[in-house]
């Protein structure tokens, strides 16, 4: 088996996924890794060249376990649906799909791997962007059942990242500006900080994480969905190191007393909120750092009427 197929693999498994069952795979994959002579958290030379930050090697981390209930019925993942198009001067444009502007962000930034982690039966995701051709970037994928929400979804790649930086975004939100991630993970390599978040414009409170920030841009508190905030930013994306990875592996087990779709009071589909993870952290005295993007917001694609705004302005670029 080639080195760095072994995430991949799981993809053709006719073995159900559990939480067990993933730790097992999670042991198995890496006694692999240890017997091609791997260290976790560093990419061997021969692969696909990734950036360093803070002496690690930089791994993007995608969340796609949801069930699309918000846009359903589409006839496939929305994290492939496609919406846009590249190339468009050339003899052949090519089309883009939804997902695939957030990994042009990355790759962008210097990132060369990548693992997404999606839902037993959305197939449609690994076989539209294989091994990470269209993507630009080395890729593997880890496939889960039922989770209490993105953070979850992200622990369950914990055996693989926890040595690396993570580069994060959720898939179905449009971000900007080209640089972001650069920026983010720039900051991350000169400072001595935990995680770093891309912060935006709030357009809509009900529907951000408000991010309270001091004057050097130190996070001191998040707001989640607080519809009466008044402050400028809310959060978009994010880079971490393993500090914070082990926190959040640490947090997820506290929260998995907790029934998927329980926290409701918190989030509009009841899932446990990445804002959250993010919040715990702060109140733990983590160094969490703001980027502010002035002027610039995100959108998130992941309702049919956010997805008809985003076509119309892809469209007229």
């Amino acid at each position: 088996m080639a080195k760095f197929e072994f995430i991949r693999s799981v993809v053709d498994s006719p073995r159900p996924y559990s939480v067990t069952s993933h730790q097992s795979i999670a042991a198995e994959v890496l006694q692999q890794m240890r017997e091609f002579g791997i260290v976790p958290g560093h990419m061997p030379d021969d692969q696909s060249i990734t950036r360093q930050c803070a002496g690690r090697d930089v791994v993007a981390l995608l969340p796609a376990a949801g069930s699309g209930t918000r846009i359903a019925p589409i006839p496939g993942s929305k994290e492939v649906f496609p919406i846009g198009f590249a190339n468009v001067e050339s003899d052949k444009p090519e089309v883009k799909v939804v997902s695939q502007y957030l990994l042009d962000l990355m790759v962008a930034g210097g990132v060369g791997q990548g693992i997404i982690v999606l839902r037993d039966g959305k197939w449609d995701i690994p076989a539209y962007f294989g091994e990470g051709e269209p993507a630009g970037m080395k890729l593997s994928y880890m496939v889960v059942g039922q989770t209490l929400g993105p953070p979850d979804t992200l622990d369950r790649a914990y055996a693989f990242v926890r040595h690396n930086v993570v580069a994060f975004g959720f898939p179905d939100i449009m971000l900007d500006p080209p640089d972001v991630f650069d920026q983010l993970l720039t900051r991350m390599d000169v400072d001595d900080v935990d995680v770093v978040l891309g912060l935006y414009d709030v357009v809509d409170p009900h529907q951000s994480d408000i991010v309270e920030l001091d004057e050097e841009n130190r996070v001191l508190d998040i707001h989640l969905k607080d519809a009466t905030s008044i402050l400028p930013h809310c959060w978009g994306c994010a880079v971490w190191g393993p500090a914070f990875t082990e926190f959040m592996h640490g947090a997820i087990r506290e929260h998995r007393n907790h029934t998927a779709g329980s926290f409701g009071t918190i989030d509009a589909g009841g899932d446990l909120p990445m804002g959250l993870i993010f919040k715990q952290a702060v109140e733990e005295n983590f160094k969490v750092v703001g980027v502010p993007f002035e002027g610039q917001h995100w959108t998130d694609v992941g309702s049919p009427r956010s997805l008809m705004r985003m076509a119309g302005r892809l469209r007229g670029r």
